[in-house]
């Protein structure tokens, strides 16, 4: 390395130490106006305030979601378990295994056609982790919707459960009319409870196992409590009713979440996208313009500054978009 590359680094590091000496100061400004907004926030969902019978419902709920956090399985902390969780959640039927493979040929695939026809490898690797980052997006988004189907789902099931118990009916019955009259993926479930039980497994450990297995906190709660119900005695259909209202009340409450928190959702997903595609419509448009960034020490330290910039802003975008109650 010669004296004037090694200048030329030292300056590039100097300017990007002041640019993210700059940006830094930014972002600690943004997180003190987004701490104000968020207290307007929580004051506007009247959390914090005097409370009230929905508040207090919503409190016990949560203290019981924390209780019942600790109902965990051993194997859950083994890879393998955690890869057919993932399977669970998303609904997959194929081995994840089998889907995981798929996704790493299928970007060794296009890495491999990008750099044959004259791609590069950086482009070929930045087109192999958009198949993976693409995948991945895709994951969530499928969990999201499974887990929301599911706990719409189970507010019906409750209702049933509720009315069949009213209606005289053993609570086995109940989950077995659960099973038949709706879908998947909570009929499934219940129809393992069910089958489960006339198999000979006691119904508490039935319960409890299917609820280790879905990761559902509201199933988590209903394991639990059907538990205590069925050790110390009590109506099971009141129950049923309760355990409505308590989701009921968490549903509207995350869906107020969601309204007050749009505009800083589809800011993040702009924000994040946008070099992203300037990107690769650069290297397709111009690959002479953009030749510099993969064929110069500096153009390379830019892409790897540029890239982990991007995946921090991500994360900090979505850590602030949370909001926790």
């Amino acid at each position: 390395m010669s004296r004037e590359e090694l200048i030329n680094i030292i300056r590039m590091v100097a300017v990007f130490g002041l640019v993210f000496s700059l940006w830094f100061i930014c972002i600690i400004v943004w997180l003190g106006q987004s701490l104000t907004r968020l207290k307007a926030v929580r004051k506007r969902l009247g959390i914090g305030e005097k409370e009230t019978d929905e508040s207090r419902v919503l409190r016990l709920w949560r203290e019981m979601h924390k209780d019942t956090k600790g109902i965990k399985l051993a194997k859950e902390s083994t890879f393998q378990a955690r890869l057919e969780k993932l399977r669970h959640d998303t609904g997959w039927h194929t081995p994840i295994q089998t889907v995981i493979l798929g996704v790493v040929g299928a970007a060794i695939l296009a890495f491999a056609a990008t750099y044959m026809l004259g791609g590069g490898v950086i482009l070929g690797l930045g087109i192999s982790v958009a198949i993976v980052a693409s995948f991945w997006v895709y994951t969530q988004r499928r969990i999201s919707k499974r887990a929301a189907l599911f706990d719409k789902q189970f507010l019906d099931a409750l209702g049933i459960a509720a009315r069949a118990l009213r209606a005289g009916h053993p609570l086995v019955g109940a989950f077995q009319l659960v099973s038949e009259e709706i879908g998947e993926p909570l009929g499934t479930t219940f129809s393992h409870i069910y089958q489960e039980h006339a198999l000979g497994m006691d119904l508490q450990d039935s319960i409890r196992k299917m609820a280790n297995t879905t990761h559902n906190a509201e199933l988590r709660l209903f394991a639990t409590s059907v538990a205590i119900q069925l050790r110390s005695g009590g109506n099971l259909a009141d129950l049923m009713d309760s355990l409505a209202s308590v989701m009921r009340a968490r549903i509207r409450l995350n869906r107020r979440v969601r309204v007050l928190t749009a505009q800083t959702q589809l800011s993040k997903k702009i924000l994040i996208s946008l070099p992203i595609v300037l990107f690769f419509l650069l290297n397709v448009i111009s690959p002479q313009y953009m030749t510099p960034l993969y064929t110069t020490l500096e153009g390379r330290f830019i892409l790897g500054v540029t890239g982990m910039s991007v995946l921090f802003g991500a994360w900090l975008m979505g850590r602030i978009s949370v909001l926790r109650f």
